[in-house]
């Protein structure tokens, strides 16, 4: 009897061990894939000719197919279509469509697909910015350029000439009222980046320059600039005086997206070192004014994409992770579509995807 009972006793730890290994397992599986199984997609789907270059606004998205600009809506409809002949280059926004080709500028109207401008230039254009009340042209050379500001109705209010100088990136502010332009000074022994604003048909309102660390970004709160760089996050007044009490510690970290449509915008640091990394980004740093928040992602991430207290994540795995402020873990949720790039997220919610020609509108929960 005793040797009965000293069989039965590894039989009944070992059934014990099993349970409880299915247990463990079947919460592993409900941790990863338990959201995909209670969200219900809604995503709707286009074809469209070819895709030279696309970009995402607030209802949609504008796309070059090689010979005509054309603005599709969240439904996947196509609002408008522009031709605007081959080997143009285009930059829209909410405010509208700025397109050229060579020396040709061409204004469009976002919601009409209407042109209120279509001239030449004085010089090649090497890019253009729509804002709400201007339009900000930068003619080359790519050294030593001009930036002319206009009216949506092309009449020219004034320009900027930027002398000894490599433009970075420019845009515009303060409800398109002021101009800024980060510039690159690579004369001296190491390079540095400057950012200088204006008011459009009037003076230079401001400058900012770094001498301790090499600028990459733009960001605006309010009446301040935010200023990522290679070590510090500094925040600034228009005027370029630093606010040195909300100066923040970035070092190895990299500004991978950011939420340009809010006054007080998320933004997602990534270390540097997974940036671009095959792997994907997994390690998650949101900041936002006094947030300063880590979250680790379920999965690489090739994609980042920061809308309002969120920052979204895309796998080629096919999940979207999403990270939410305040909340100590990201979710996870499988995707019912296969896409091979990640073009951005709408105001109202809808995530564009493309595979191939093939250009996915998902919304996301």
């Amino acid at each position: 009897m005793e040797r009965k009972r000293d069989q039965g006793i590894p039989g009944a730890i070992a059934l014990l061990i099993v349970i409880f290994t299915l247990v463990i397992a079947l919460i592993g599986s409900r941790i990863i894939t338990g959201a995909t199984r209670k969200s219900v997609y809604d995503y709707k789907s286009i074809e469209i000719p070819a895709n030279q270059r696309l970009e995402v606004v607030d209802d949609g998205f504008i796309y070059y197919d090689g010979a005509s600009i054309a603005s599709v809506t969240t439904e996947a409809k196509v609002k408008w279509s522009y031709l605007i002949g081959k080997d143009a280059d285009f930059h829209a926004t909410d405010n509208g469509v700025a397109a050229w080709t060579g020396e040709k500028l061409t204004l469009i109207d976002g919601q009409t697909g209407t042109s209120s401008f279509s001239s030449g230039m004085d010089a090649q254009v090497l890019s253009a910015r729509i804002g709400e009340r201007y339009t900000a042209v930068l003619l080359g050379p790519e050294h030593d350029s001009t930036i002319v500001l206009m009216e949506k109705g092309g009449r020219k209010v004034n320009s900027i000439t930027l002398t000894s100088q490599t433009v970075i990136d420019y845009g515009f502010f303060s409800k398109g009222s002021l101009l800024w332009v980060m510039t690159l000074d690579s004369s001296g022994t190491a390079p540095s980046c400057t950012i200088n604003t204006y008011r459009p048909g009037k003076e230079r309102v401001g400058m900012i320059h770094d001498n301790e660390q090499l600028m990459y970004g733009v960001v605006f709160q309010s009446s301040y600039f935010c200023c990522p760089g290679d070590t510090y996050l500094k925040v600034y007044d228009y005027t370029g005086n630093e606010d040195k009490s909300r100066r923040r510690l970035v070092y190895g970290w990299y500004m991978a997206a950011l939420d340009d449509a809010m006054d007080d915008p998320m933004m997602a640091f990534v270390p540097s070192n997974q940036y671009d990394s095959s792997d994907g980004m997994r390690d998650l740093r949101m900041i936002r004014a006094s947030l300063d928040q880590q979250v680790r992602m379920p999965f690489g991430c090739q994609s980042l994409i920061a809308r309002n207290d969120r920052v979204y994540g895309f796998s080629t795995a096919g999940y979207v992770c999403i990270a939410e402020q305040g909340k100590l873990s990201a979710s996870a949720y499988r995707l019912p579509m296969a896409f091979d790039r990640v073009y951005g997220v709408t105001d109202n919610g809808y995530a564009v995807l493309g595979n191939g020609r093939t250009i996915h509108l998902l919304k996301l929960t």
